[in-house]
């Protein structure tokens, strides 16, 4: 999956918002490693949409194996907080940032970035930290579709 311009738009405004609250970017590696360990496995496509995410954050060509190294890093964190209280917090930097939607967006395109859909443990964690950020479940819904049809003509 080569990510949609939406996307890529998406993870612009959210480093931009990031950098003017004073936050580094592992709260965006820490989403979108919970989404797609949502389902207890990060897959090989899922692995390529992070690799594909990381890259304009970090600014840099990625490889694999340092991909693999910092999923691994954010996985640790994430087990040692409870993938819950690490949602909630992430919720909140999207919130203080004012970057719910970016944020949405980017989560839900590395759900989709198995191809055919948005497995049901991805979709509770989305609704999760949709709920959490006050986002009312049909923006969820529209951001959703927003995706879906960004990727459709992607592919």
């Amino acid at each position: 999956m080569s990510a949609p311009a939406l996307v890529v738009e998406a993870v612009e405004r959210l480093c931009q918002r990031f950098e003017n609250n004073d936050y580094n970017p592992t709260p965006l590696i820490d989403l979108g490693v919970l989404v797609a360990n949502a389902d207890g496995k990060i897959d090989p496509e899922e692995l390529e949409t992070l690799r594909e995410i990381l890259e304009p954050i970090l600014g840099a060509q990625l490889n694999a194996e340092l991909v693999g190294f910092l999923v691994t890093a954010s996985l640790k964190v994430i087990t040692a907080a409870g993938s819950e209280p690490r949602a909630r917090l992430i919720a909140e930097i999207l919130m203080d940032c004012d970057a719910v939607e970016d944020g949405m967006l980017v989560a839900l395109a590395i759900a989709y970035g198995k191809g055919g859909g948005i497995a049901p443990a991805e979709r509770a964690l989305l609704s999760a930290i949709a709920e959490a950020t006050d986002l009312p479940e049909e923006r969820l819904d529209a951001l959703t579709k927003q995706v879906k049809d960004a990727l459709a003509k992607k592919g």
